[in-house]
């Protein structure tokens, strides 16, 4: 059985999705019963707990042979994460992949790349069976992050000024770790998933502008203004996380595309412009 944490993220329900459909038993570890209810009605067992908690990590693990480790962007990530790492040694897992941040490095200004990569070195030095998977800024963001800007004013907000970013579809990395998942061949190993372009945020509001038939535009935030605006909707140590790894964008971190994709599930990623005509009813005014 394989054990999914972060289930009712983005990536987790991709993640789920996929193995369901490939007929695996899962277990989703989810905060709320209400989660667990709507899970359970998927046909998949759930586990109410916390993940912070050395007797829910526990008791979540018996009989799990894989995890899916994903970790709520929080002060206390590397802990979290070193207590699943400490837990699935002692219940014997046989393979943990971890859902990290291209750019994870322990020296890293940035403190959520700063926690991503010291998780990943407790993780090799842990010896339990691991996949490290690397990912970008999710297309799934653009609707929190700019649906209301561009219905109420044409605009789209960032501090990124003219870097690129390789969006990357939360369902594609979900395929790509339900493959990792499911063999033994990805064991130690470590992926970067991406979309298949590097763009700017002035393509990006051209592309809003062709999809929605109505003009978008770009302008650029200083770090100062964008932590502002993420304190209406986040901590103060998970908004500077998220402006501190925006400049490690800035400064070229998410320029780069890979074929991990293509080559893990056998499909092209999807692009900006597909998903953001998929959804194109959430950036348009009811």
């Amino acid at each position: 059985m394989i054990l999914v944490t972060g289930a009712t993220s983005a990536v987790g329900k991709a993640v789920i999705k996929e193995l369901l459909a490939r007929k695996v038993s899962v277990r989703a570890f989810v905060r709320q019963p209400v989660d667990a209810a709507k899970l359970q009605a998927q046909g998949m067992e759930a586990f109410v707990g916390d993940m912070t908690k050395q007797a829910s990590v526990a008791q979540a693990l018996q009989g799990i042979e894989s995890v899916y480790l994903i970790t709520p962007v929080a002060e206390h990530l590397f802990e979290t994460e070193e207590l699943w790492v400490q837990e699935g040694k002692k219940a014997g897992l046989r393979h943990l992949v971890k859902q990290s941040e291209i750019g994870a490095d322990p020296q890293s200004v940035s403190p959520l790349l700063q926690y991503h990569g010291k998780a990943e070195d407790a993780i090799r030095a842990s010896g339990v069976p691991y996949t490290l998977l690397r990912t970008l800024y999710l297309m799934q963001n653009f609707e929190l992050m700019y649906a209301q800007s561009i219905i109420t004013r044409g605009m789209i907000y960032a501090p990124l000024a003219d870097a690129r970013l390789s969006y990357v579809d939360a369902r594609d990395i979900g395929a790509v770790a339900a493959q990792l998942l499911g063999e033994e061949k990805y064991q130690d190993k470590e992926y970067e998933v991406t979309g298949p372009e590097a763009i700017t945020c002035t393509h990006l509001a051209e592309i809003f502008s062709s999809v929605l038939h109505t003009p978008v535009h770009y302008a650029t935030l200083s770090d100062e203004e964008a932590e502002k605006a993420l304190l209406g909707r986040y901590s103060p140590w998970r908004a500077h996380a998220v402006v501190t790894l925006l400049q490690f964008y800035r400064q070229g971190g998410g320029n780069l595309v890979t074929s991990v994709v293509d080559e893990v599930t056998g499909r092209k990623p999807g692009t900006a412009a597909a998903f953001i005509a998929e959804h194109v009813q959430s950036f348009q005014a009811v």
